[in-house]
C-alpha cells in the first residue's frame, strides 16, 4: 500500500505500507493482510522479515542473508527475497525517522 501522493520511484516490496518523501518503509500492512486471511503468525513472520531488512540497519545483501539464514522457507519468505533480489531499480528505504 502507498500514501496518496507519493513519489514512487523504487519498487515498494509485498505486504508493506510506503509513504514520506523520498518514499520509505512505513510498517506492514496487517489490517489488510488480516482481511485477506493471514493468520496472526504469518503477519508476524511477514513482520520479522521486514524487521530484519529495515529496522536492524543492514544492506539489503547482509539482511536476505540473515533472512534466509535464520527463517524456515515459507512462500512469504521467498517471494519477498526473491522481490528484493530481482529488482531493477532498486527497493524502498527503511523507515526514515523525521526528529
Amino acid at each position: 500500500m502507498v500514501a496518496g501522493g507519493s513519489l514512487v520511484r523504487k519498487d515498494v516490496p509485498p505486504y508493506t505500507k510506503a509513504g514520506r518523501e523520498p518514499l520509505s518503509y512505513e510498517g506492514v500492512n496487517s489490517i489488510g493482510l488480516r482481511r485477506r486471511g493471514y493468520t496472526t503468525e504469518k503477519i508476524s513472520e511477514i513482520q520479522e522479515i521486514y524487521r530484519i531488512l529495515y529496522l536492524r540497519g543492514h544492506n539489503n545483501s547482509k539482511a536476505i542473508s540473515i533472512i534466509e539464514k535464520e527463517m524456515e522457507p515459507t512462500r512469504e519468505r521467498d517471494e519477498i527475497v526473491s522481490f528484493i533480489r530481482d529488482s531493477d531499480r532498486g527497493v524502498m528505504k527503511g523507515y526514515i525517522s523525521r526528529s
